[in-house]
């Protein structure tokens, strides 16, 4: 974390440490001031994982899903048009579409 810290990183991410004081002083090991201090020394830009979606959310947008369907109609189309039981089984439920609807 202190090499990151010092060679400029604007966002340090960590994974699997202690994400609040009360859980940081509440293991009651050795060696727990270095891990303190190297917290204090980098502040702000520590960032439990957790966090991370708080800060970026990117923007959801239609388009992988509309290049999913796509895709899903295009290889439904050609296992109907390459199988002849479901070649027919796409007619006859097209048929029952047009009655349905009086085309």
């Amino acid at each position: 974390m202190l090499m990151s810290y010092e060679k400029g990183a604007d966002l340090i991410v960590s994974v699997g440490a202690h994400f609040n004081l009360i859980e940081f002083l509440d293991r009651n090991r050795g060696g727990m001031s270095s891990t303190f201090l190297t917290r204090l020394r980098i502040g702000e830009k520590l960032v439990d994982a957790k966090g991370v979606s708080r800060l970026y959310n990117p923007p959801s947008t239609f388009a992988p899903v509309a290049v999913f369907l796509a895709a899903f109609a295009i290889l439904l189309a050609i296992v109907v048009l390459t199988s002849p039981a479901l070649n027919d089984l796409f007619q006859l439920v097209w048929l029952k579409v047009k009655i349905w609807l009086g085309l």
